[in-house]
């Protein structure tokens, strides 16, 4: 599926979700369910779909035989996608895949996954076997989402504090730690080995153009609220490439060291508020943040 193509089906799906939350409300609620129902519905649809996929996972992933190598190296049937976008638009009400493409692209689809395998993987019901490829299953889905940058390293270890804190009963100690953030200047030890990273590194096109008209709005706009909305219109634009937010935030403060930036915090919880991931632009579409993002993404494209 063509680029243009792809992100036009993700609209539909979008519009999609708008218009059926009660439907989607009830497969999230499938999903998360301690039966797992939702996800045995999900490896339903994968068995009709791709066949020659699970075909192979029967064949290969029974028993002690089942490598988290070979999971990895899955491909997909080369029908699957067009067989997802036809079910997508068939008139039947009665197939879950809009609701599972709306969790896939929209939802915490790689987080509930996550949980479920876990969940399975310290279940004492579950023999040796058992435990081992949901542990494996685990370890994939975490590594799939970075390689597909759907997710971040960060995006897991913020995921990882957030669960040890609820399990544990220390949210509100948790809460009380983040907001001991206090803005201190990201100091770069230079080496004698290694040239520095610097932002246009990550910028694609232009990259000179792009750095100054950033430089230009962020030095009268730069709260918490206004970085995420440039972060978001750089992914959408497909101008910024491999760079998480820590990262961004970072070289953006050493690229302007007179403008008071706003802590990385302030940047992280704005993403939090704004998205459901802080990878290739997946916001919220709704408010008047799109309007915002949509106006950023034009400032930054737009030829003089």
């Amino acid at each position: 599926m063509a680029q243009q193509d792809f992100e036009r089906f993700k609209q539909e799906i979008r519009e999609w979700l708008d218009s059926h939350p009660e439907e989607y409300d009830r497969f999230v609620a499938e999903v998360n369910d301690k039966s797992a129902i939702g996800l045995y519905k999900v490896f339903n649809v994968g068995m009709r779909l791709a066949p020659k996929l699970m075909h192979r996972y029967r064949a290969e992933c029974h028993g002690d035989l089942a490598e988290e190598r070979k999971i990895q190296d899955y491909a997909a049937d080369t029908n699957t996608a067009k067989s997802l976008v036809d079910e997508f638009h068939s008139i039947d009400k009665g197939s879950i895949v809009p609701a599972m493409l709306a969790w896939l692209y929209y939802g915490k689809c790689y987080e509930t996954m996550v949980n479920q395998f876990e969940a399975e993987a310290n279940n004492p019901r579950n023999n040796f076997i058992e435990q081992k490829i949901a542990a494996i299953m685990m370890r994939v889905v975490i590594k799939s989402s970075i390689r597909n940058k759907m997710r971040t390293k960060e995006d897991w270890e913020n995921f990882k504090r957030e669960k040890k804190a609820i399990e544990e009963g220390n949210i509100m100690e948790s809460c009380i730690e983040e907001l001991g953030y206090v803005d201190e200047p990201t100091v770069e030890v230079p080496t004698n080995t290694e040239q520095p990273l610097r932002l246009r590194d990550f910028l694609l096109g232009d990259q000179e153009t792009l750095l100054e008209r950033i430089k230009l709005r962020v030095s009268t706009q730069h709260t918490g609220t206004d970085l995420a909305r440039l972060y978001f219109a750089l992914q959408e634009e497909q101008l910024l490439s491999c760079c998480d937010v820590t990262t961004f935030h970072r070289l953006l403060a050493n690229e302007m060291p007179d403008c008071d930036l706003k802590s990385i915090r302030n940047l992280q919880i704005a993403i939090k508020k704004l998205n459901d991931s802080t990878n290739k632009g997946k916001i919220k579409d709704c408010g008047m943040e799109r309007t915002y993002i949509d106006e950023w993404r034009s400032y930054l494209t737009n030829a003089d």
